[in-house]
């Protein structure tokens, strides 16, 4: 398994991006840009429910696409993982991302397959993505 660290992201010359890590009472005072695919909501309820305290949500997608977008534009902020983390939005502006001062939990990633069984070639390749892109090797 390896840990992915989520983050909270802004548009490049969004003012929480001011100091090298964001405090939990910037991001709520924002509005905020929900992702809602693969448990993600109910991942971040979790994190916000530690703190008796929610987001400003303004919108709710089950597109990364989307929160980019918003985000970038200066809509609202997020808190992502670093595996969806990209600087820029779709529409080519910058995303900047800092981590979140009260550290939020990691999200596990893993890849399992039988033991016995010879990974194919799209498999051995998507295998080394994962690694590359969480930083656990290849």
């Amino acid at each position: 398994m390896v840990p992915l660290a989520p983050q909270a992201l802004a548009g490049d010359r969004h003012p929480l991006l001011t100091e090298p890590l964001v405090p939990v009472e910037a991001v709520i005072r924002e509005p905020y840009i929900m992702l809602t695919v693969d448990e993600a909501d109910r991942t971040q309820a979790k994190f916000w429910q530690g703190f008796g305290i929610r987001p400003r949500v303004i919108f709710e997608t089950s597109s990364v696409e989307a929160v980019r977008s918003m985000v970038a534009s200066g809509m609202g902020v997020t808190i992502l993982s670093d595996m969806v983390y990209w600087p820029w939005s779709p529409e080519g502006q910058w995303i900047e991302q800092r981590p979140v001062a009260e550290g939020v939990p990691s999200m596990d990633v893993g890849l399992s397959w039988s033991k016995g069984r010879v990974l194919s070639p799209p498999a051995r390749v998507f295998r080394a993505f994962l690694g590359l892109a969480t930083g656990g090797g290849g």
